[in-house]
């Protein structure tokens, strides 16, 4: 066993003391029984024990295959129609186990059958599953089980999952038609290379050809050199696989990268919109729902991928042990939240409807996201026809222009 010393916040007050656990995640998961807000967490004495020792006694958690959210949203809906019709939850989820094709959450729905039906609350049934229901998810169904009304925060639920979904398909679909304009030119300008300008090479032989004529047989020679053409590929694939594990592994490499995307134009703008709708969706769930303020913002933060937005709610949060007024917290990071995001919370706090003020935000950024990924649209397609038609059009141009030297010698 080991002893770790902790720091946090328990009933709305700094508290501190010590746990005994078989490890740090053992530990963690003893306090936020306790519902203490960990702010550290080190070990004292003692040596921890590997994380499987510790699975007899802490609650199982089950790490399958990640469920895409279409089938947690489907499902979700599903669950509160039934339970507004008046049928029982245990009876419910039987008939929607047997109704799911997808069989990693049908495997999740039988796993929560059999977990009530062993008298298990409802929302540690579904916190057992963290590859389908987020943080989110299950503190809004806690909610409603401590309310008595799981069908209406089921509703919220929904609707926030597909906010949340509308705004990544707007993000995503900004960037479908350039990414596909991008890769076409690619694989034109890759086949114009291999074979048509070979045939144009071997028409008018290696010499005294024009300069620019000269410079396109250059570069379809080194492509079509495998240490030339090979390496490169080669090169450009491990950039990408590299770039990927960077982002995947390394945090201070990842922060940087977030930062360079948050001072593109027009990308920032895109990523900014779409995050504060985000926030702001979560941060009024949660709310209504009851939940602390310093875990909706903690929650609310980790719904983001930017790692500076992140941070900054995490020190939004430290804030709030001060008693400072969010508004005034969140015009700290004016470089990321706002003026018109921290004017609408302070509104929201004279108002003493927070949750409703949150709600309108959301909304209003989702029609500022909107107004982003076209003016994000408007800019990248222009941009990429351009490069498609002075590339393809150079290389032809190139190819023909010793045509247009043997059309002026004979002339």
């Amino acid at each position: 066993m080991a002893e770790f010393s902790w720091k946090g916040v328990q009933a709305g007050k700094y508290a501190e003391g010590k746990v005994t656990a078989l490890n740090k995640d053992e530990a963690a998961y003893i306090l936020r029984q306790d519902k203490v807000i960990i702010t550290s967490l080190d070990l004292t004495s003692g040596k921890e024990e590997d994380r499987r020792a510790s699975e007899k006694k802490v609650k199982k958690v089950r790490r399958g295959k990640k469920i895409p959210i279409t089938e947690v949203i489907l499902f979700t809906k599903q669950l509160e129609t039934m339970v507004r019709s008046g049928l029982p939850i245990l009876e419910t989820i039987e008939m929607l186990r047997d109704q799911t094709v997808n069989p990693s959450m049908k495997q999740v729905i039988e796993d929560i059958f059999t977990d009530i039906e062993r008298g298990i609350p409802l929302s540690e049934a579904f916190e057992k599953h963290p590859n389908a229901f987020d943080n989110v998810y299950i503190n809004m169904l806690k909610a409603g089980e401590s309310s008595g009304q799981i069908d209406a925060f089921m509703k919220r639920l929904v609707e926030g999952m597909e906010k949340g979904q509308a705004i990544k398909k707007k993000v995503k679909g900004a960037l479908t038609y350039p990414t596909i304009l991008l890769i076409v030119a690619s694989a034109v300008i890759t086949v114009m290379m291999i074979y048509v300008v070979p045939i144009f090479q071997n028409m008018f032989g290696d010499k005294g050809l024009p300069g620019p004529t000269q410079v396109v047989v250059n570069i379809s020679e080194f492509i079509r050199d495998p240490m030339g053409g090979g390496v490169l590929l080669a090169s450009i694939i491990g950039f990408v696989l590299g770039l990927k594990t960077a982002l995947k592994k390394s945090i201070g490499f990842r922060r940087r990268f977030h930062k360079l995307m948050l001072k593109l134009p027009a990308v920032s703008e895109m990523i900014l919109n779409s995050s504060m709708a985000k926030i702001a969706m979560v941060q009024g769930n949660l709310t209504a729902a009851g939940v602390a303020v310093i875990e909706a913002i903690d929650i609310a933060g980790s719904s983001v991928d930017n790692l500076p937005i992140r941070e900054a709610m995490t020190d939004v949060k430290r804030g709030v042990f001060s008693g400072a007024p969010l508004s005034e917290l969140f015009e700290k990071h004016s470089d990321i939240f706002s003026k018109t995001f921290c004017a609408m919370i302070a509104v929201g706090e004279r108002t003493g409807r927070m949750d409703e003020m949150f709600n309108s935000i959301s909304t209003y950024y989702e029609e500022q996201t909107d107004n982003s990924v076209e003016k994000l649209t408007s800019l990248l397609e222009p941009i990429m026809i351009v490069f498609m038609g002075l590339t393809i059009g150079g290389i032809l141009v190139a190819m023909y222009m010793p045509m247009f030297s043997m059309g002026d010698a004979i002339g």
